[in-house]
């Protein structure tokens, strides 16, 4: 009686020990999927391709390693367990990260995807470079593309420099010394008084003579 109440106890125990560690397991696969939600979306990636199976894989190798399909190398046995650390070594590199960061991902993976996600760190590309040719952009949000010029562009020209003629140093002209003409000394002419001629004034001097009358009886015929 004692030992089937005390293999019921342990039982019970049990299956409340395995549903508490099912709850922890299901909280921190949540938070993974969250953060790799914010993941995504930093690297300009769909977010929903988190809680899609092996789609979501394939994105973490595709930002790690450049190449998606290199997630097949997780089916070998015993290669697998170094691939993933290579993985999430590569993850922290990709977003800017050391090597201490990727030990983290590694033993912390519910922690340090969150600090990936919601940090400041921001996706470079595959080893830290940036991709050249990439199916999805490279920056979080999407980039509406610029609307063209509504002037039309002219071809460019090179500027042309008017022509400077080459400049000769001044030379002046010898400068002859002036020579001034010889002044004479003013003379001035001898003045002389003036004398106007001094003649009496004489009037002409005739005798009056009375006109003579005719008779004119004296004239008449006889």
């Amino acid at each position: 009686m004692y030992n089937s109440y005390g293999n019921d106890a342990a039982l019970a125990a049990a299956g409340v020990g395995s549903v508490f560690l099912t709850l922890i397991s299901l909280a921190l696969v949540v938070v993974m999927i969250i953060g790799n939600v914010k993941i995504f979306q930093k690297a300009g990636k769909p977010g929903w391709h988190a809680i899609i199976p092996f789609l979501n894989t394939y994105d973490l190798f595709d930002l790690a390693w450049g190449n998606g399909i290199l997630f097949l190398l997780l089916l070998i046995p015993v290669a697998n367990f170094v691939v993933l650390i290579m993985l999430y070594l590569k993850l922290a590199k990709a977003f800017g990260k050391d090597s201490g960061f990727g030990v983290g991902l590694i033993f912390l993976p519910f922690i340090f995807l969150l600090i990936l996600g919601f940090g400041d760190a921001q996706y470079i590309g595959p080893d830290g470079m940036p991709r050249t040719n990439s199916a999805y952009p490279q920056q979080p949000y999407p980039q509406q593309p610029y609307p063209q010029q509504p002037y039309p562009q002219q071809p460019y020209q090179a500027p042309q420099q008017p022509y400077q003629a080459p400049q000769q140093p001044y030379q002046q002209a010898p400068q002859q010394p002036y020579q001034q003409a010889p002044q004479q000394p003013y003379q001035q002419a001898p003045q002389q008084p003036y004398q106007a001629p001094q003649q009496p004034y004489q009037a002409p001097q005739q005798p009056y003579q009375a006109p003579q009358q005719q008779n004119p009886g004296n004239d008449r015929p006889q």
